[in-house]
């Protein structure tokens, strides 16, 4: 299951690249095509980590014994809630980037498009660099939580619970 989510993250990651390598250049419908692939993938991403993975961890975490090399129920609820906290950034981030992305799109000012794709690179910078962290914690911790918390049986049906909610492309991208 931690190696799925991981491999997310690095599909995500290069989508990330493809959406700034189409930032240098000045073709709006590009621009916003890209980010719009990567608002909705990372939107996927997020939706399987808060339907199946953070209700798993939570609830095992909710037992009345306490499980080895795992963290407390207090401290998982903590990581959780920051996680939930940059989830919520970065949805807010890129939505106002699709926003100015589809304004730009009705315009031919380039001065505006100019000092628009530059607040967007901006957003996109700020979502970059709270992802590389929020990361880190999910694969060197969150991740991790489930092989030490739940049975084999429990942990093949989260896996197949999130693989399920990762598939779940909306139609405009699979025309």
């Amino acid at each position: 299951m931690n190696q799925r989510l991981e491999s997310d993250h690095e599909d995500l990651h290069t989508l990330l690249d493809e959406l700034y390598a189409a930032l240098e250049g000045s073709d709006v419908r590009d621009i916003y095509q890209r980010l719009d692939l990567f608002w909705a993938r990372l939107a996927i991403h997020i939706r399987a980590e808060h339907l199946h993975l953070f209700p798993a961890v939570l609830h095992a975490l909710s037992g009345p014994e306490d499980v080895a090399q795992a963290p407390s129920l207090a401290q998982a609820q903590n990581t959780i809630e920051e996680l939930r906290r940059d989830h919520d950034f970065f949805m807010h981030e890129l939505g106002r980037s699709i926003v100015a992305m589809r304004d730009l799109l009705k315009t031919t000012d380039r001065q505006l498009i100019g000092e628009e794709l530059q607040s967007v690179h901006t957003r996109i910078a700020a979502v970059q660099e709270r992802l590389s962290a929020h990361n880190n914690m999910e694969e060197n911790e969150v991740y991790l939580w489930p092989a030490r918390l739940l049975n084999e049986v429990d942990q093949a049906a989260l896996h197949e619970r999130i693989e399920m909610e990762l598939r779940k492309i909306p139609p405009r991208f699979s025309e």
